[in-house]
């Protein structure tokens, strides 16, 4: 496949973990951690299945036969394909991926009549969220078209402090939330990866910075050689962990690591998993992955 192409999915893909990843991370409700868990592990099911949806689709492109004339035959070189005609097709894809889930959202239901989204008004209740943390609210900027305006006001707060990692991981978010209402605009994954990098270089112990840039880096194919940088990441954050309170969300890093290392160094990714569970003993997929 066509190596633009590929860069190009795994962007979008990339950001579509890290949605999943920050779903993971939203409050528990009692007793539905595992109920949780396995939700997030069927999104990133279908992200992996919408992958090879778009690969194969990409290949058709790259691969369709060529006409055949009207006799007398006369054999003529297909027109190559750009980059310019692969990006088109990734945007029509994800357009109609997009068109498709919200057709879904409001066949679920509307909003109830709230009032609509006022970006000087309701900006500020952005400011510290996401949309997995406050899908309502992003949303409601997103049906209003104000989602461009709501990043940029992002931006220049981080432009503004340029030394806040807050102000740094805030843009981020928005970025990411935008692509979960609209995975054409895949862009913005890029630039959310960016951002996490501003605040690593701020905050060298941020954790979700870091774990989500983890996580995205596990989606991408492997000739990328981003999954070298998803081990590395993780293992800091391993690290890193000791020191700090243990928070129940932190368990995701050995369970990542383990499973990145299982093939190809299975002892290895045995004992990172033992670790893990002396750490959270209560984890019930550690206690799966560590035999007990």
């Amino acid at each position: 496949m066509n190596t633009t192409a590929v860069v190009v999915v795994s962007a979008v893909l990339a950001t579509a973990a890290a949605a999943g990843v920050s779903f993971a991370l939203r409050p528990p409700a009692d007793d539905a951690a595992a109920m949780k868990l396995l939700d997030v592990e069927t999104r990133l099911g279908d992200l992996q299945r919408a992958n090879e949806e778009l690969r194969g689709a990409l290949d058709a492109l790259r691969d369709r036969p060529e006409p055949v004339a009207a006799a007398p035959v006369q054999r003529r070189e297909a027109a190559p394909v750009t980059q310019e005609m692969i990006a088109a097709a990734v945007e029509l894809y994800l357009s109609k991926r997009a068109g498709r889930a919200e057709a879904a959202d409001a066949a679920a239901g509307g909003d109830g009549g709230e009032a609509a989204f006022d970006l000087e008004r309701d900006f500020d209740k952005l400011a510290g969220t996401n949309f997995w943390s406050d899908s309502a609210l992003w949303r409601k900027a997103f049906e209003a078209g104000r989602m461009d305006d709501v990043i940029a006001k992002f931006e220049e707060l981080a432009e503004a402090n340029p030394n806040d990692p807050e102000s740094q991981m805030q843009l981020a978010r928005a970025c990411m939330s935008y692509v979960q209402m609209d995975q054409s605009k895949w862009q913005f994954s890029m630039k959310a990866d960016k951002q996490f990098d501003k605040v690593l270089a701020l905050d060298d112990h941020h954790w979700e910075a870091r774990f989500t840039k983890a996580v995205s880096y596990t989606f991408y194919p492997d000739f990328l050689g981003k999954k070298k940088d998803a081990i590395a990441h993780f293992e800091t954050l391993i690290d890193q962990q000791d020191s700090m309170p243990v928070q129940d969300d932190q368990a995701q890093t050995y369970l990542y690591l383990g499973n990145l290392l299982a093939e190809r160094e299975p002892e290895r990714a045995a004992e990172i998993w033992r670790r893990g569970l002396r750490r959270h003993p209560n984890n019930q997929e550690l206690q799966q992955k560590a035999g007990q």
